[in-house]
C-alpha cells in the first residue's frame, strides 16, 4: 500500500464521522423541541387540572347555597380568580320581566366606575339580547367587534370585550353574566375570544351555575308547596275539629269513618269515638223516615251534590231535631260510590221559628184588614198585601215614607196631633181616617194604633190595624149610590186577579207540601183542608172575573212581516206626521209561534215609547232578520238559549237612556216620565209577553244616541241539518292579532272568547284612550280593530281615525247595538265601513272578521 492509499482512509472516516455528528445533532435538536413541547403540554395539562380542581370546588360551594345572591358571589370570584378575567357583571330580571339590573360585579376598583355599573340596567327587549332568548349560547364583542347593538354596550359596561352568556332556561334565563377587560389591562388577562380554549372555561362556569340556579328554584317550588300542604292541614285540621257545623263521613253502607265533636254534640254523643263505636248503621238509627234517607243517595248517585237536605233525625236518647245535610258523593275508578263526605247543621230551633213564623205570616199575609209597620218615627217598614190591594201602593213604593202621604187633606189636623200625642205616652189610639189611594179614589178606614215594645219595655215601632170602612159609610149616608157601584165593578176584577195570583201561591205551595207530608198525619190532612179551601176559593174568584174576563192565550204561527205590514198603519196613526216610520223586512223570515194580540202589543207599547222619546219628531225604524244564538253568546246572556231566532227591533232617534235607566226599565211601575203620564207598566209587559214565548231582550241605548229594542222570538221550524253548522264554523277559522274595543265588561268577555274560539290571537281594551295607546307601540303587531260604535268619551269612528293618523291601512270592523243606517245616518260610521250588528253569533263574527282581514 502507498502512502497516497494510507492518506485516503482516514479521509473518509473523517467524512464519515462528520456525517454521523450531523445526524446525531439533529436528532438533539428534535429531542430538545419535544421537550419543550411535553413542557407545554404538561403546563396546559397542570392548569386545566387546576381549572377542574377549582370548578370541583365551586360546584361543591354551589350546593350549599340556600339563594341566588350566594351563588352570584360565588360566580364573580371565580370569573375573576380562576378564569383571569378583569371584571365581571351578573344582572337579575326584575320581579316584572321586563329589564335585567346589575345585582353582582367585580374587578371595577374605582369608586366612580362601580357606582355606574352597579345602577346598570339592560331592558329585556334590547335588540343584542334577542338571539340569547332564541337559542345563542353567547353574545361576543371583540376589541374590533363592529356590531353595533354589541359595541354600544361597551361604555354601559365598562369592558373593551366582552362575552355575555344567559343563566338558567335560555328562553327566560333567570340572570344574565358578562366577563371581559377594559382597553388597559386587556393584555394581562384572559382575551375574549369565540376560540374553543377561550371558551372552554367561561362554558363549564355557565353550565354550573345554570344547574345550580334550576336546582335552587326547583327546590324553593318544593319547599314552598311543603310549606303550603302543611299549612293546608293545619288549617283543614283546625277547621274539622273546631268547626261549629257538624263535618263528617260515611261509608255507603253507612257507618262514619270520621266525625267532629260538633257532629257528635249534635247526634247526642261526648266524643266522635262514640259516634263511630255506636252507629254502625246510618238508616234505621239515625233516619226517623228511612225513605228520605233513599231521596239522598238517589240523587248522589247521580253524581249531585246535595245541599241544603232537611231531614229529621233521632238522637242518641231518642229524641227527635231536625238537620240540615250538605253531601259530596266521591267514586271510585269503576264509577262505584266509595264514601261520602258531608257537612250537617242543627236546624230544630230554625223548624220551630219557621213553624211560628208561618203561621204568623198567614195570619198577616190573609188578614181582611191592612196592616202597616212603622220605625218611631212614622217610616214605614213593612205593609201587608191588603194594604197593596187597597190603596193600590207597593211595599216599595211606600217603604221609608211617612203614611201622612195617604191624607186626603179632608181630615182634622188635630186628630192626627192627638194620634201622635196618645201613642208616643204608650198607649193605644182609635179613630178613623179618610185617605186618598195610589189612584186618588178616596176611602175610609177605622184604625187601631198600638205601640210595639222590646224585652226591655222600650218602644221600637208602631204597629196600624185598619179596616176599609168605605162601604159601610156609603150606606149609612145612601150618598153617592152610583159612585159606589161603579167602584165596586171597577175594583171586582183587580181584587179577583190578586185574589187568585195569591190563591195559586197558596195550591201551588200546599200541593208541594202536601207531597212532602206522610198521608194520614195531621199536617198532611190540615194542606188537604188548604188546598180544597184554595179550590173553593178560586171557583168564586171565577165568578168575579166575570165583569172583566181577561182573553186566553192563544197563539199560533205567525210571519212577523206580514203581521207588521197590518199593524203598519195603526202604529203610524199613534205616533204621528211628525215621526217618519220605516220598515226593513228580512227575506226567508222564518216563522214564529205567537199570540198575535200580545204582538200588538208589544208593538203598540215600543212605538208610543219611541214617540215619547222623540218629541221634535225624529225616525222610527223597525226591522225583521233571522238570527242564531250558539252556546258562546248564551253563557254571556241567560235569558238566551241556543238556538234559532226571529227577532223583531225598534228603533229610534230619541234622547236615549243613560246605563241606571237601562237597568231598570223592566221593573213594574219604573217610569222616567212625568207623574200622570205613565204606568210603568209598558215594558214589564213587553218583557213577560216575550218571556211567555221562550224569548228574550235586547236593549242597546246610550243619552243623545236613541234606543234599539231587539225582541227575539224561537223559530216555529224544525232545527237545521246536523252537523251544518259545524262545518260552516270549522270553515270561518281564521287567524292573526284583533284588537278589540268594547267599554261594556260582560260584552267584551263573551267576544273575547268568542274570537279566541275562532283562532284569533286577541288584545283586548275597555276605551278609546286605552286602545291607542296600545297601536302607538310599533312593535305590537295587530292586523285588525274590532270595536263597539259608542263609547263614553270618545266614540269608535273618532277613534279610529286618531290611529290611522299615525297607522295607516289598518283594517277595522266596527260593531253595535243599533242598525247599520242609524250609526251611518249620525256619521258615527263611514259610508264603505265594515260593519256588525249586535247580538251577533260565532258564524257571523268568523264570516265578518274573513270579510274585513281580505278586503
Amino acid at each position: 500500500m502507498n502512502e497516497s492509499a494510507k492518506d485516503m482512509v482516514p479521509a473518509a472516516e473523517l467524512e464519515q464521522l462528520r456525517r454521523e455528528n450531523e445526524i446525531l445533532s439533529e436528532q438533539v435538536k428534535r429531542l430538545v423541541k419535544a421537550e419543550s413541547r411535553l413542557y407545554d403540554y404538561q403546563e396546559q395539562l397542570d392548569a386545566q387540572v387546576k381549572e377542574y380542581s377549582e370548578l370541583y370546588d365551586l360546584s361543591r360551594k354551589l350546593s350549599t347555597c340556600g339563594d341566588l345572591p350566594a351563588i352570584f358571589e360565588l360566580a364573580t370570584g371565580y370569573a375573576i380568580n380562576s378564569l383571569n378575567y378583569e371584571r365581571v357583571l351578573i344582572f337579575q330580571k326584575g320581579d316584572d320581566g321586563a329589564a335585567y339590573a346589575v345585582c353582582a360585579w367585580d374587578g371595577y376598583y374605582d369608586a366612580e366606575e362601580e357606582s355606574a355599573v352597579s345602577s346598570l340596567s339592560i331592558p329585556r327587549k334590547a335588540p343584542f339580547l334577542s338571539p340569547l332568548f332564541g337559542g345563542e349560547t353567547y353574545r361576543i364583542c371583540t376589541e374590533g367587534s363592529r356590531q353595533h347593538a354589541l359595541s354600544e354596550y361597551r361604555a354601559k359596561l365598562l369592558m373593551n370585550e366582552y362575552l355575555l352568556c344567559s343563566l338558567g332556561n335560555p328562553a327566560d334565563p333567570v340572570a344574565l353574566i358578562a366577563v371581559g377587560n377594559s382597553a388597559e389591562n386587556a393584555e394581562f388577562n384572559r382575551r375574549v375570544s369565540d376560540g374553543e380554549e377561550a371558551l372552554f372555561g367561561i362554558g363549564n362556569l355557565v353550565g354550573l351555575l345554570s344547574s345550580a340556579i334550576e336546582n335552587l328554584i326547583h327546590y324553593a317550588g318544593m319547599k314552598k308547596a311543603l310549606e303550603q300542604e302543611r299549612l293546608a292541614e293545619a288549617k283543614y285540621r283546625g277547621i274539622f275539629e273546631n268547626a261549629m257545623e257538624g263535618i263528617f263521613q260515611t261509608t255507603p253502607e253507612g257507618r262514619f269513618l270520621s266525625c267532629n265533636v260538633a257532629t257528635a254534640a249534635i247526634l247526642g254523643y261526648q266524643t266522635p269515638e262514640e259516634v263511630l263505636e255506636n252507629v254502625v248503621d246510618i238508616g234505621p238509627q239515625l233516619y226517623v223516615d228511612p225513605r228520605r234517607r233513599d231521596d239522598l243517595y238517589r240523587m248522589m248517585n247521580q253524581r249531585q251534590n246535595v245541599k241544603n237536605f232537611e231531614v229529621e233525625f233521632y238522637r242518641s236518647d231518642g229524641t227527635k231535631i231536625w238537620v240540615n245535610l250538605s253531601t259530596r258523593p266521591t267514586f271510585d275508578d269503576r264509577g262505584v260510590l266509595a264514601h261520602i263526605d258531608g257537612i250537617m247543621q242543627d236546624i230544630t230551633e230554625r223548624k220551630r221559628d219557621e213553624e211560628s213564623l208561618r203561621k204568623l205570616s198567614q195570619v198577616v199575609e190573609q188578614s181582611p184588614v191592612s196592616i202597616v209597620i212603622t220605625d218611631t218615627s212614622g217610616r214605614i217598614e213593612f205593609v201587608n198585601p191588603k194594604f197593596v190591594q187597597l190603596t193600590g201602593y207597593t211595599l216599595e213604593e211606600v217603604a221609608g215614607r211617612n203614611p201622612r202621604f195617604l191624607k186626603s187633606g179632608k181630615s182634622d189636623p188635630e186628630e192626627s196631633r192627638k194620634l201622635w200625642q196618645t201613642i208616643a205616652g204608650g198607649k193605644v189610639w182609635e179613630g178613623e181616617f179618610l185617605n186618598k189611594k195610589k189612584n186618588g179614589e178616596l176611602f175610609s178606614e177605622h184604625a187601631t194604633v198600638s205601640p210595639i215594645r222590646d224585652r226591655n219595655g222600650v218602644i221600637t215601632h208602631y204597629l196600624a190595624v185598619k179596616e176599609d170602612i168605605t162601604q159601610r159609610k156609603l150606606l149609612e149616608t145612601q150618598l153617592f149610590q152610583s159612585q159606589k157601584m161603579e167602584s165596586i165593578g171597577r175594583l171586582a176584577g183587580g181584587v179577583a186577579h190578586d185574589f187568585n195570583n195569591m190563591l195559586s201561591v197558596i195550591l201551588g205551595c200546599a200541593q208541594l207540601a202536601l207531597r212532602e207530608a206522610e198521608e194520614g198525619t195531621p199536617l198532611w190532612q190540615d194542606l188537604d183542608q188548604i188546598i180544597h179551601a184554595a179550590k173553593r176559593s178560586s171557583d168564586i174568584t171565577r165568578q168575579l172575573l166575570a165583569f172583566s174576563r181577561n182573553e186566553v192565550i192563544a197563539p199560533r204561527e205567525v210571519n212577523l212581516n206580514e203581521h207588521f205590514a197590518e199593524m203598519q198603519k195603526t202604529l203610524g196613526r199613534l205616533i204621528g206626521e211628525d215621526i217618519k216610520m220605516t220598515f226593513h223586512p228580512a227575506p226567508d223570515l222564518w216563522p214564529v209561534n205567537a199570540d198575535v194580540t200580545q204582538l200588538d202589543q208589544i208593538l203598540v207599547n215600543l212605538a208610543v215609547n219611541a214617540r215619547d222619546a222623540m218629541e221634535k219628531g225624529g225616525v222610527l225604524t223597525v226591522a225583521t232578520a233571522n238570527v242564531t244564538v250558539d252556546k258562546s253568546y248564551s253563557q254571556y246572556h241567560l235569558d238566551a238559549s241556543p238556538g234559532d231566532y226571529v227577532q223583531l227591533s225598534v228603533s229610534d232617534t230619541g234622547c236615549g237612556m243613560d246605563r241606571d235607566t237601562l237597568d231598570r226599565i223592566f221593573e213594574p211601575f219604573f217610569t222616567t216620565k212625568e207623574v200622570g203620564k205613565g204606568t210603568g207598566l209598558g215594558l214589564a209587559t213587553v218583557y213577560g209577553i216575550v218571556r211567555q214565548h221562550n224569548g228574550f231582550i235586547n236593549v242597546y241605548s246610550e243619552p243623545g244616541q236613541g234606543s234599539i229594542f231587539q225582541i227575539n222570538f224561537p223559530r216555529c221550524a224544525g232545527a237545521a241539518a246536523a252537523g251544518e253548522g259545524e262545518a260552516v264554523e270549522a270553515a270561518l277559522v281564521g287567524s292573526g292579532t284583533i284588537l278589540l274595543v268594547e267599554d261594556d265588561a260582560l260584552v267584551r268577555k263573551m267576544t273575547l272568547r268568542a274570537l279566541r274560539d275562532l283562532g284569533y290571537t286577541v288584545i283586548h281594551a275597555s276605551g278609546a284612550d286605552e286602545a291607542i295607546a296600545i297601536c302607538r307601540d310599533g312593535g305590537t303587531r295587530i292586523d285588525a280593530i274590532l270595536t263597539d260604535v259608542v263609547m263614553p268619551g270618545m266614540n269608535g269612528k273618532e277613534m279610529v281615525d286618531a290611529i290611522e293618523a299615525f297607522r295607516p291601512g289598518l283594517k277595522v270592523l266596527f260593531m253595535s247595538g243599533y242598525t247599520r243606517d242609524l250609526v251611518a245616518q249620525r256619521g258615527v260610521v263611514d259610508e264603505g265601513r265594515h260593519f256588525i250588528q249586535k247580538p251577533f253569533d260565532l258564524l257571523s263574527l268568523g264570516r265578518k272578521l274573513k270579510e274585513t282581514l281580505q278586503d
